[in-house]
């Protein structure tokens, strides 16, 4: 087993014949779907939307060729080459609030601090998250290029929040979903979005849930590839600069959704998350075999 092997148990020995290569770097196979996996994380989120490692293992249970596809475009542009090369480490960049904290008041930067101190988030916490799905960015070295876009897709997360105005109520992410499905051509985020329309429907049967959520696809159609942009340069500008550059229209529907409302939309139903569930079985586990 070589070094990278045993650090890194999740990673799956891959011939270099069995590389794609794209724009000059190398990238893993195509993986095959698994629809029934996906279908089952759906349901487990729809019950904890907290639960974020269900949208690692949904995006990544129906990606199929959708990533290769991204990442050909990504790497078609300078700012993603760019990302990909030198790399850009969006994770450190948004993770230094004393740096964002710097930036004029109304500006991206402090906008989007604001958003993750009240939210009391970190990039770090996306990264936990994915790692809980067994994604881990670090294992294949030898797609470090591959793996770089997806680390700054992940902490984009957040920030494509503040941009486009949704919050991180059930509605709210649904909606940013949305967003993210139009941005990426992901299926999986299309079935987040169509299970959770059902399941917050079910609930809130006379709210304007499904007018929101197509506005939100009219706002992403409408809107510039956000990918392309590079990041730093959007932080100083002011919030509704840094929208109208990108063409990100107000979610006018969403926003006339009371807020009560939206904070009691799919309530978590369970006390843990999956990860806390696997890890409390484990400690029992361990406890009866001792």
């Amino acid at each position: 087993m070589t070094a990278t092997a045993e650090a890194h148990p999740a990673r799956i020995e891959i011939d270099p014949e069995d590389y794609v290569w794209i724009n000059g770097f190398p990238t893993p196979p195509v993986m095959p779907r698994r629809p029934l996996h996906a279908v089952a994380s759906v349901f487990r989120l729809v019950t904890n939307k907290e639960d974020t490692r269900q949208v690692f293992e949904i995006v990544q249970a129906l990606a199929g060729d959708s990533p290769k596809k991204l990442f050909r475009r990504f790497t078609s542009t300078p700012y993603g080459r760019r990302v990909v090369t030198e790399p850009v480490n969006l994770e450190e960049i948004l993770g230094d609030r004393e740096a964002l904290r710097a930036y004029p008041e109304g500006s991206l930067a402090r906008a989007y601090l604001a958003f993750m101190e009240g939210e009391n988030l970190t990039p770090e916490g996306l990264r936990a998250a994915a790692e809980e799905a067994q994604i881990d960015y670090d294992a294949y070295p030898e797609f470090a290029e591959y793996m770089r876009l997806f680390m700054h897709l992940q902490v984009s997360h957040d920030l494509w929040h503040v941009l486009t105005g949704y919050g991180r109520d059930a509605l709210g992410e649904l909606c940013n979903l949305v967003y993210t499905r139009q941005q990426t051509h992901n299926p999986g985020f299309k079935l987040i979005v169509a299970i959770g329309f059902l399941a917050q429907k079910l609930e809130q049967p006379f709210q304007p849930i499904q007018k929101a959520l197509a506005e939100a696809k009219r706002n992403a159609l409408a809107a510039e590839w956000v990918l392309e942009y590079d990041v730093e340069e959007l932080l100083p500008l002011p919030l509704s600069e840094a929208r109208a550059r990108l063409k990100i229209g107000e979610p006018k529907i969403y926003k006339a959704v009371p807020d009560e409302i939206k904070r009691t939309l799919l309530k978590p139903k369970v006390a843990e998350t999956q990860a806390e569930r696997e890890r409390a079985a484990r400690e029992r586990a361990a406890l009866q075999a001792s």
